[in-house]
């Protein structure tokens, strides 16, 4: 005899059926990196850490069972292309919270779009500018209100330099704030600063910048430009024989094994500030440097830390805001979060009013390696 089922029984065993699918779709999450182009120093590294990170955290079930969706974009370091895939990682993603971009200058650029449509955004931006757009604009990195300050306590404290001449980037909103934030506590602390030379990333001849700054007779050269540029500034700047007694002053693009590597002899004595050292002794700092190189080769710098700090708050906000979770949900879980567990700083991140704080350590280049300021 056939066996024919009840229409109600038939119709609730595929309601249940459809309702464990539901439970079960993956989260979707859409990174905007600068993984080529001139911000590529930084973006790649950021796209690496946070793919291992949403690995790593799916491999342990994720968000009550769901996974993340993890739909990396590269912008190519461009803001037209970063306002584009805004659009779409809006759109066509559905992301329920989105990842970057890289840099300040495009994610002031795209804060507009996330707040117009009510899509959180968690970037890169140290600016505390980007959280003008709206309340849907989200932050992880501190500003440079809270570490360059430091910078310019350990020079006045702890070194002989007096007389500072100013280089920075007068197109990046968060360089145009970490030379600010450098050279007003360092005046009113008896510095002096003999200039301020504004420079653009394309430029590439600082000789004229060189027979200037020697001009000025200067102990040390404050640098608030990209890593690439920053190096090529030092290396052409000793050429021309700006003397080794002058040193270099830069926030966190310094603050890199690349800006080493790039600019050679001419880094020594560096100092600089960042919230990630390697060899920090936590658990968790431990495990990220042996994953990340077992999966890359290489050993993570400062970028790729921070692509890893980034990750582990936006992970930590997903799992506040629990299963099948809506945009608003994810914006609020952000304001609920306290004590997330991070590599830098004092290991412990935390935010009030979307402004983050975890401290910072100044450092400086000493026999080829960044080592913690004495």
């Amino acid at each position: 005899m056939k066996l024919i089922k009840h229409p109600l029984v038939f119709l609730a065993a595929m309601l249940l059926s459809l309702g464990t699918e539901a439970q079960a779709q993956d989260i979707p999450v859409s990174s905007i990196q600068h993984a080529t182009g001139v911000g590529a120093f930084s973006g790649v590294a950021y796209q690496n850490a946070i793919r291992l990170a949403v690995d790593e955290f799916n491999a342990k079930g994720g968000v009550q069972g769901q996974k993340i969706k993890l739909m990396e974009r590269d912008d190519a370091s461009d803001k037209g292309q970063t306002i584009n895939l805004a659009n779409q990682a809006v759109d066509r993603d559905r992301a329920v919270l989105v990842l970057g971009p890289s840099s300040t200058a495009n994610a002031v650029a795209s804060a507009p779009i996330f707040n117009d449509r009510k899509t959180p955004n968690l970037s890169f931006a140290t600016s505390d500018a980007v959280l003008n757009a709206g309340p849907w604009s989200l932050k992880m990195q501190q500003s440079p209100s809270v570490i360059n300050p430091l910078i310019a306590k350990y020079v006045l404290e702890k070194t002989r330099i007096k007389r500072v001449a100013i280089v920075f980037d007068r197109t990046n909103e968060a360089l145009i704030e970490s030379k600010t934030f450098f050279r007003d506590p360092f005046k009113a602390g008896g510095g002096v600063i003999t200039s301020e030379e504004a420079v653009v990333s394309s430029d590439s001849n600082f000789l004229p910048l060189a027979t200037k700054l020697k001009a000025q007779q200067v102990d040390a050269v404050y640098l608030g430009t990209y890593t690439d540029q920053a190096a090529n500034i030092i290396q052409q700047l000793r050429q021309a024989g700006v003397p080794e007694s002058v040193r270099f002053i830069g926030t966190i693009t310094l603050a890199s094994p690349k800006f080493i590597s790039l600019a050679g002899k001419a880094a020594e004595g560096t100092i600089t500030v960042g919230d990630y050292m390697p060899g920090i002794n936590r658990p968790l700092n431990k495990s990220f440097e042996a994953a990340y190189k077992a999966r890359y080769g290489v050993e993570p710098d400062s970028w790729a830390a921070t692509g890893y700090t980034l990750a582990q708050v936006a992970l930590a906000t997903l799992r506040e805001a629990g299963p099948n979770p809506t945009r608003e949900k994810v914006r609020d879980a952000y304001f609920k979060l306290r004590d997330v567990p991070i590599l830098g700083g004092s290991g412990l991140w935390n935010q009030t009013n979307r402004k983050p704080y975890y401290g910072a350590i100044v450092q400086i280049v000493k026999d080829g390696k960044l080592v913690a300021a004495p």
